[in-house]
């Protein structure tokens, strides 16, 4: 399976919080294999292959730190999104911010957008 828009999308925005977060990202977004995706009906998760550090230097467990925002249509309050990383593999968890079922929504093929703070999408995007 090869990611969807939101998740590169979600993954570049994970990407500019660290030159380290950059590092992580970039060969994800190069090689776009999705393990198992996943809707839960309060978000979603997308699992991706690692590529093996060549400097052994990766930590075992880690999750990035900054807020990621991206607004759906059809959710009012938007998606959340951490990047997990453990044991060579990451897991992209989008979490929706407010009491929503994202089980109805098409996360692969839905209009979104990148925001500073959680909401509904924009009428100008």
């Amino acid at each position: 399976m090869k990611m969807t828009p939101l998740e590169l999308a979600a993954l570049d925005a994970v990407r500019t919080e660290s030159a380290e977060w950059a590092s992580v990202v970039d060969p994800l977004l190069l090689r776009g294999d999705v393990l198992s995706r996943v809707n839960t009906g309060g978000g979603f998760f997308t699992e991706l292959q690692r590529a093996p550090r060549q400097d052994g230097a990766d930590p075992k467990q880690r999750s990035s730190q900054n807020n990621v925002w991206i607004n759906v249509v059809g959710l009012a309050y938007g998606l959340g999104i951490i990047l997990h990383l453990r044991d060579g593999i990451a897991l992209l968890e989008g979490y929706a911010v407010g009491p929503e079922d994202t089980s109805k929504i098409d996360l692969a093929r839905g209009r979104f957008e990148i925001a500073d703070e959680p909401g509904p999408i924009s009428n100008d995007s």
